[in-house]
């Protein structure tokens, strides 16, 4: 919360002001990185997107370690951070791959 806060006060004066938001979306990331669970993560995917637009009209928001994550728990996070309002979403797969 206070990383976005800070990135859209810095953001103000900027013609085009973007916040890219990320969380990890692997189950290994999510046990031993975030000692989080799934509904967790979605939550906090959301939430975060939510607030981040409460700053900027443009939102980038992007699932870590994409490539090992559950297809199925992937689109619901990139739905979810989608309804919440980001206008991009990026795919990374953070392992080399």
């Amino acid at each position: 919360r206070q990383d976005i806060q800070a990135a859209g006060e810095a953001l103000k004066p900027a013609v085009h002001p973007r916040i890219h938001t990320f969380i990890a979306t692997s189950d290994i990331h999510l046990e031993y990185k975030l000692k989080k669970t799934r509904q967790e993560v979605l939550a906090i995917a959301q939430e975060m997107v939510a607030y981040a637009k409460s700053f900027v009209d443009d939102v980038e928001f992007s699932p870590e370690d994409a490539g090992r994550s559950d297809p199925e728990f992937l689109y619901q996070v990139l739905e979810s951070a989608i309804a919440a309002g980001a206008t991009t979403v990026n795919i990374p797969d953070t392992v080399g791959y």
